[in-house]
């Protein structure tokens, strides 16, 4: 049985590729770089090279785990759909393995921090939703991840919301979709939208003198106390209370959490995300659900790759996989 702290954890997202040793939902020897986004090779490599630069300071992982905003055949660890990073068609596992040298276990970002938020949670029954660049997704169910019939499942961040609501920013052909209101991109475009509208706004100002209106910049300009940034982070609210009470209603799960990068400003919009998905959701649903902000923080992606990969590691030792 591999022990959790001969367990490295690893999470890609389209900026930065992050990873530790994971141990009892902590982390030890952290690094984190800029995502290699030049060619598939180039992101393989840069991976196991954070790999390396983790064991630098501490023993050789027996496993690692590695978490990646993809739609991903869970059985082989191909990638089979990528908006952000180049790995389309990419056998990640077995390519992984080949320049590690040991076992690696390849999962959705998603699911490997839905992973990691049940078992800080202590729950069996959870459900995810990560606001970043896109919006990701993850189920627990009875402790386990929910990924559908070939580990493809699961794509919250895309249920529709509103039927003709705007293109999808990711690689979605739908439209209206939690994507399409909740995420980083979406949020950039709606502040791009309004500074070209209202020049003299704080947000017009921004655009005059960068040239762009970013969704962090946004985020910034709220919680420092812009009512028009501020409005723009309360609507992001709304809609994602609409999606939220979708979710409850289909899993019941016994804890709904939101993470991703845009959590860290959750107290501009949970309230109002909360309060909407309390007057949709059915209401003896609703009252057994826990909601509130992810505990693992941007760390949980890869305590959750950590733990997944030591899951599937004892499964396999004991022929179950």
């Amino acid at each position: 049985m591999v022990r959790m702290e001969t367990v490295i954890g690893v999470d890609v997202g389209g900026t930065k590729v992050a990873a530790a040793v994971v141990g009892g939902g902590a982390l030890a020897a952290r690094v984190e770089h800029p995502t290699e986004l030049g060619d598939g090779a180039a992101l393989l490599d840069g991976i196991a090279a954070v790999v390396a630069e983790v064991e630098q300071g501490t023993a050789r992982a027996a496993v690692v785990g590695v978490g990646l905003p993809s739609q991903i055949d869970f059985s082989s660890g191909t990638v089979v759909a990528s908006a952000n990073i180049p790995l389309q068609g990419v056998p990640v596992r077995e390519e992984l393995q080949r320049r590690l040298g040991r076992p690696v276990f390849v999962d959705n970002d998603a699911n490997c921090a839905a992973l990691a938020e049940a078992g800080l949670g202590g729950v069996d029954d959870l459900v995810m939703l990560t606001l970043g660049t896109g919006v990701g997704g993850g189920v627990v169910i009875d402790g386990q991840i929910f990924r559908g019939s070939s580990g493809l499942g699961a794509e919250l961040g895309h249920i529709v919301i509103e039927r003709d609501g705007p293109e999808c920013p990711g690689a979605c052909p739908s439209r209206g979709c939690l994507e399409a209101f909740c995420s980083g991109t979406a949020l950039a475009r709606d502040a791009l939208a309004y500074a070209e509208a209202h020049p003299d706004s704080q947000l017009g100002r921004e655009l005059a003198q960068e040239g762009r209106v970013s969704g962090r910049v946004a985020t910034e300009a709220a919680q420092d106390g812009d009512p028009d940034a501020l409005a723009l982070l309360q609507q992001l609210g709304v809609s994602l209370g609409v999606g939220m009470a979708g979710l409850i209603n289909i899993f019941e799960p016994q804890r709904l959490v939101i993470g991703g990068g845009l959590s860290a400003a959750g107290d501009l919009f949970m309230p109002q995300a909360i309060s909407e998905a309390e007057s949709r959701a059915l209401p003896a649903l609703y009252e057994r659900v826990t909601i509130g902000l992810a505990r693992g923080g941007a760390d949980a992606g890869i305590i959750g790759a950590g733990t997944l990969a030591a899951h599937e590691f004892q499964r396999s030792n004991r022929g179950e996989g």
